[in-house]
């Protein structure tokens, strides 16, 4: 990296700790729907940090639901998480890191899986707005992560060189997406991601004091 120009971050389980929100809604509404207990590891293995394809795919395998159920399903599943996100706290580090970005100057995105809509809720509800400068989704690109097809467009919409990035994951799909894009990835995972399988995965730094490790970044360019 010759100087960093920006820091683009993944949004569900990285910004905001909605991947426990995901998960405990899940297991709720699948409890409600099927009449089964959603396995956490299975979840956490198969669903978490993927993206709507991949969660459907899962519970037509495993439950045997239709496109139609699964239709409605996931329309309740979003509806539910916008109305909790005001139960769903700020990732460790992650606002007094956008406020020093943005305090030097530095731009910043986020990359994700989700919705825009939804991504953009999440940010305003949590008064982070200011900061993001571009949002990319799976929407706009061919393939979704864990292709790094996201990040590649959040730095095109940034007018930035990706190598020049930041990226902040805490999935493995998201950090594999990362990863191959260029980017310098700093892993940091929560209390459902921590349990994922990264080997294979190169990245930079994990779990660390991000407002710090950031900070050690720029004053050493």
């Amino acid at each position: 990296m010759e100087k960093l120009e920006a820091v683009i971050f993944d949004f569900d389980g990285t910004i905001v700790d909605t991947e426990k929100i995901y998960y405990e809604n899940m297991a709720d509404l699948t409890k409600e729907y099927l009449g089964e207990t959603l396995d956490k590891m299975d979840y956490i293995e198969n669903v978490s940090g993927t993206n709507e394809e991949t969660s459907r795919k899962y519970y037509k395998d495993k439950y045997g639901m239709t496109d139609e159920a699964y239709d409605k399903f996931e329309e309740e599943i979003t509806q539910r998480i916008i109305e909790n996100y005001h139960n769903a706290s700020v990732l460790p580090g992650i606002k007094e890191t956008m406020q020093y970005l943005y305090s030097n100057g530095i731009k910043m995105a986020v990359a994700s899986n989700g919705k825009e809509e939804h991504i953009r809720t999440g940010l305003e509800r949590k008064g982070f707005e200011k900061y993001i400068e571009a949002i990319a989704t799976k929407i706009e690109v061919e393939n979704p992560k864990p292709a790094p097809d996201v990040y590649l467009l959040a730095a095109e919409k940034l007018g930035v060189d990706i190598k020049n990035t930041i990226a902040i994951e805490d999935s493995r799909p998201g950090a594999l997406g990362a990863s191959k894009s260029g980017a310098t990835l700093i892993l940091q995972t929560n209390d459902i991601t921590k349990y994922m399988d990264f080997s294979g995965i190169e990245y930079n730094y994990r779990d660390i004091n991000l407002l710090e490790v950031v900070k050690s970044i720029v004053e050493d360019m």
